[in-house]
């Protein structure tokens, strides 16, 4: 992603400390035509404008100063824009659905931090991804961006986009390692509910002070061409808590095999008496000026005692064609089948249970 940099420059003594600090504007621009469609009696397909659908959308700020020895001290504003109908979106402030803000607004819902970095690692306050969210968002080929080719375990899942916490966490505590641990690489995260310390829930009296609290951890390898990292995550509600575990890895070939990239995950999730588990392979190929991508996701539900298991596939598969290092050009076919009792659908199709909802979508993505 190109930077445009403005130099922060002073005068007299503190201009020598200033000349080290920088601030970069950035963001993306994504927009497509997308149609979805349902199947049973009296199901209608969608024609929409979208946003998102190779990358999310969004505009953010961010910031560096040069402490000196290593050190540095970072700031980073980011927010997600629905640019087809000139929308942002909501944050949270305390990690549980009470905490949700407005829709349609703009705000720095996707990251909003301060850090200190050094040799030690960073240390980073703030609203930030959850360390859970990142398998899902890496070891897909499609990632969670909006299309119709994103993560199906993401969208269907518990702990994916309907949590407060499925993707990022409010009122964090994050450290990462350094960078230069021979291909190590890791995060652990605390973030605060922020309830009162003698907070009770209605009626049952019951303590409610670690409602929204959430503490999560990820560990990986990269190096040779393999990637494999495994996350966990854990946020208490008072509904039950929601506890998420993922796998995911991947391996590049060298030319040879026209640096081909297979990718997969592994998930497993649980809320009060309710299991769910997901499998995920795809992989990338670039082709010239382009790239090739394909996934296929299995999600299953598992409610405590339930005889049905509620399970949905996707399949997706997708051409991106890069016009110049910032601009690319995009289509996506998708089909989603359903069986004992589940019917999810792709976005804005709705789809009788155990039938299937596909969708296609050709879209223009621009960086910046």
């Amino acid at each position: 992603m190109k930077k445009y940099l403005i130099a922060l420059a002073a005068a007299s003594g503190a201009g020598g400390a200033l000349a080290q600090s920088s601030l970069t504007l950035f963001g993306v621009v994504d927009a497509a035509v997308t149609y979805t469609k349902g199947s049973g009696p009296g199901l209608a397909g969608k024609t929409q404008l979208t946003n998102s659908g190779n990358m999310f959308s969004r505009l953010g700020f961010r910031g560096t100063e040069d402490l000196g020895g290593g050190y540095s001290a970072n700031f980073w504003l980011e927010m997600g824009l629905q640019n087809d109908s000139a929308q942002g979106f909501p944050s949270n402030s305390n990690n549980q659905a009470s905490g949700n803000g407005p829709a349609g607004v703009l705000s720095f819902n996707r990251r909003s931090t301060v850090s200190l970095a050094g040799p030690f690692g960073e240390l980073r306050l703030g609203r930030d991804y959850v360390p859970a969210f990142w398998n899902t968002a890496i070891f897909d080929p499609f990632g969670t961006g909006g299309g119709i080719g994103a993560n199906q375990i993401y969208f269907s899942g518990l702990g994916g986009l309907v949590a407060p916490t499925g993707t990022r966490a409010s009122n964090s505590i994050g450290y990462l390692l350094p960078a230069d641990l021979g291909g190590f690489y890791g995060q652990v995260m605390y973030a605060m509910g922020e309830n009162d310390s003698n907070s009770l829930l209605p009626a049952t009296q019951v303590s409610n002070r670690h409602d929204g609290d959430h503490t999560g951890a990820r560990l990986g390898y990269q190096g040779g061409g393999l990637n494999i990292a495994l996350a966990t995550g854990r946020t208490r509600y008072a509904s039950g808590d929601l506890r998420v575990t993922n796998l995911g890895a991947s391996y590049t070939f060298d030319a040879s095999l026209m640096n081909l990239k297979l990718t997969s995950e592994l998930y497993r999730e649980s809320k009060g008496s309710t299991d769910a588990k997901g499998v995920l392979v795809g992989f990338q190929l670039p082709i010239g000026p382009g790239e090739i991508k394909a996934s296929y996701a299995r999600y299953r539900l598992e409610p405590a005692g339930a005889l049905l298991k509620p399970t949905s596939s996707k399949l997706a598969i997708g051409y991106v064609h890069n016009l110049s290092k910032r601009t690319a050009l995009y289509a996506t076919i998708a089909r989603i089948s359903n069986s004992n009792g589940a019917s999810q659908a792709l976005s804005g199709a709705i789809t009788a249970p155990n039938r299937a909802s596909s969708g296609t979508e050709f879209g223009m993505r621009h960086m910046f």
